[in-house]
């Protein structure tokens, strides 16, 4: 066989693959669900406690302690997730292939769901939001959030003290809806896993506004 012929052979092997590459990228593009856009809670505030498991010794003994006007959030502290963002206020959901951003109006909040399979380095500490890392199960994005910071979970003085983790299980409806189941684990504070469900519908004309919080402003 000559070199001419071997390098030839070479190429077309080359093309192919590289086509095959894209066209598979393409074609797990279009096959992931577009979860762009600005949400809206629909969920009633009357499930911010359902289903709730009962509380251990500690986390009783500090909930019944618990003082309102000790809330950081009274003195603008980012509440952090999962306190906030899963209902009442809006967010924006900006998706790539390498990374989901949560975009919430609540304290301005920003969550980056990495899509890339990448591990939280070393260097990172724990944090309000926690460290996110995400992937697809057919329709559903599902996303994973340890490394929290020790935080309230509620304004009533339910708290974690930094063995959270959280799963999120995203998906559309067939009416366009987004719905999501959310398994929350924290040992120290409750029995067993506290598994929630939430929903929103798209404002197709919805932005996220900017999020003031003033603590010498008297109505906070």
């Amino acid at each position: 066989m000559s070199k001419n012929h071997s390098f030839r052979k070479w190429q077309i092997v080359v093309s192919l693959s590289c086509f095959l590459l894209f066209a598979n990228t393409e074609l797990l593009a279009q096959m992931t669900p577009d979860m762009n856009g600005v949400w809206l809670a629909t969920s009633p505030r009357s499930i911010l406690t359902e289903n709730m498991p009962p509380l251990t010794a500690q986390a009783q003994a500090d909930f019944e302690a618990f003082d309102p006007l000790s809330d950081p959030s009274i003195r603008c502290v980012m509440p952090g997730f999962p306190r906030s963002g899963l209902i009442i206020y809006p967010f924006e959901i900006v998706q790539t292939d390498s990374m989901i951003l949560f975009l919430y109006e609540s304290f301005g909040m920003v969550r980056r769901i990495y899509m890339d399979g990448r591990d939280a380095p070393e260097y990172l500490p724990p944090s309000r939001m926690g460290y996110s890392v995400g992937h697809w199960e057919q329709n559903d994005l599902v996303i994973e959030t340890d490394n929290f910071s020790p935080a309230l979970l509620d304004g009533a003085g339910r708290r974690q003290y930094g063995d959270l983790s959280v799963i999120e299980r995203y998906r559309l409806t067939e009416d366009g809806r987004l719905e999501a189941d959310v398994e929350i684990t924290a040992p120290q504070t409750f029995a067993s896993p506290w598994l929630r469900h939430f929903t929103w519908e798209l404002d197709p004309e919805g932005i996220i506004f900017e999020s003031v919080c003033d603590p010498a402003d008297s109505r906070f």
